[in-house]
């Protein structure tokens, strides 16, 4: 294995402890509420949690997993990035002026699940729509060395986005370099 692989391998591994963390507490209730235990009062203490550490187990690798899935068939840009909602890429180019940026941002509104958020000078904000009506914000901002391609979760509480806005990403700095 190289050291690439090891990286991927670790940041799967971390990503894994914390979907199967974030998970636990949601378990845990359905596995109190299955018991019964809450209409006792203190018998609320004396329920078995063993069972809620294995699906919470099971529920972060199998989340984790997808996720992974979803951005080895995507193909990843940088391993910094590997298994990130928020993804960050650059095209360099310095021989655009801020018309021809909008310009050319405005051409990208063609498609019906794209909409303009807001634009002011130092930036424009797409929200994007993806299968199962998930959200993204995408922000265009031009910098010294060409054009900065940020894009995010909508929802703040997002734990997994299944390589969403590393399509995002990839498919606008295509769109802009093809223009």
């Amino acid at each position: 294995m190289n050291s690439n692989s090891w990286f991927k391998l670790i940041i799967y591994f971390v990503n894994w402890v914390k979907l199967s963390l974030i998970s636990f507490p949601i378990a845990a209730a359905i596995i109190t509420f299955k018991q019964g235990k809450v209409k006792y009062g203190y018998d609320f203490l004396t329920v078995d949690h063993n069972w809620s550490i294995i699906i919470a187990i099971g529920i972060g690798l199998v989340l984790n997993t997808w996720h992974a899935i979803a951005f080895e068939n995507e193909g990843n840009l940088d391993p910094k990035q590997y298994l990130k909602m928020r993804q960050r890429f650059i095209i360099t180019n310095s021989k655009w002026s801020l018309d021809v940026y909008k310009t050319k941002l405005k051409s990208l509104l063609t498609n019906k699940d794209w909409t303009l958020l807001s634009e002011d000078p130092g930036s424009i904000k797409l929200l994007i729509k993806s299968r199962f009506g998930q959200k993204d914000i995408v922000t265009l901002t031009p910098t010294d060395s060409g054009i900065e391609i940020y894009s995010r979760p909508k929802s703040p509480i997002a734990i997994v986005d299944m390589a969403r806005n590393l399509s995002n990403v990839k498919v606008i700095s295509k769109k802009l370099k093809e223009l």
